[in-house]
């Protein structure tokens, strides 16, 4: 069976430490954000240890979001002077991926600390020497200044799984098309979504699906002032046209979720049709039973959470 954990909140950074720590061949880690504080400095400190004995380190920070820059100048000069590789991109790159020997981390976290913080953060870790090899490829050629074409590329893990690396607007197509032939369920927990004449196209098709008995639920971020602003505009056109569950979080939401069916999206992508198109973004698809079902639980588990909170 396929290797895999869902990490939520603080424990991402609790596996990462541990990953690094035992890393024989290499760490990758390539991230929006890399704050600097007491929690994100043990990962710095494992991976320049790591460097020392021989292991393949390298950082690839966004270098050219302000809000990113705040962060991110701090950090790479603090893991400069640890010795680690660090690479700020000339491109808004908004990828989180983690790369360990044979292990896989991707998802909504950005490499701070998320201890004691009241928030919805969702990442997957895969234990695959197939899906650590084809990401290291991914990695690098954005490490090495080249800007990774907007293609899907498709595998089999060890054990069966199919497994989907997406970038930039081809994740939007890809749900899309996923959605369409689905017939059990859409859940969607997501940090921004927009309205465009392609995310429109998008809802309208989940009113569809809904119609023909499909589960639809969609959770939107409530909390964070800025998408907000965007979400409480989705969720009233997806009222409007009669969606029936939809949702938006009273604690922050970060994570980036869609279930489709047995298919988990999991990535740093949000719902906008814009962000996916001007910028370096990763999502990836797993056809997993086990992995979907948790998935559902999860997003069903927020929803719960969020209706007890309205009472």
């Amino acid at each position: 069976m396929l290797e895999y954990e869902i990490l939520r909140g603080g424990e991402f950074l609790d596996m990462l430490v541990q990953l690094v720590d035992g890393a024989r061949r290499r760490v990758y880690v390539a991230t929006y954000i890399a704050s600097l504080n007491p929690q994100t400095e043990e990962v710095y400190y494992a991976a320049a240890r790591r460097l020392r004995s021989g292991v393949d380190v390298r950082f690839l920070l966004d270098g050219v979001s302000a809000e990113a820059d705040r962060y991110n100048r701090p950090s790479a000069e603090f893991l400069s002077s640890l010795g680690v590789p660090v690479v700020r991109t000339d491109k808004f790159m908004h990828i989180k991926l983690y790369v360990v020997d044979n292990h896989v981390i991707v998802g909504s976290h950005n490499l701070t600390s998320l201890k004691g913080r009241n928030s919805y953060e969702v990442s997957v870790m895969l234990g695959s020497k197939r899906a650590a090899s084809r990401l290291s490829k991914f990695f690098l050629s954005i490490y090495d200044g080249g800007d990774p074409e907007p293609n899907v590329d498709r595998d089999t893990l060890e054990d069966g799984t199919h497994y989907e690396v997406m970038s930039n607007y081809r994740i939007l197509d890809d749900i899309y098309e996923k959605t369409l032939y689905c017939s059990r369920r859409v859940k969607i927990l997501m940090y921004i979504a927009t309205l465009s004449k392609a995310t429109k196209r998008y809802y309208r098709l989940l009113k569809e699906k809904e119609e023909e008995g499909v589960d639809v639920a969609v959770v939107l971020d409530g909390a964070f002032k800025t998408s907000r602003r965007y979400n409480a505009e989705v969720c009233r056109y997806l009222e409007a046209i009669g969606l029936s569950r939809v949702a938006l979080t009273s604690k922050h939401n970060h994570a980036k979720v869609v279930v489709v069916d047995d298919y988990t999206v999991i990535g740093s992508h949000n719902l906008t049709s814009s962000s996916l198109a001007g910028r370096m973004e990763l999502a990836v698809v797993l056809r997993n039973s086990n992995l979907s079902n948790s998935m559902d639980y999860m997003v069903e588990e927020v929803i719960a959470k969020e209706l007890e909170n309205k009472v």
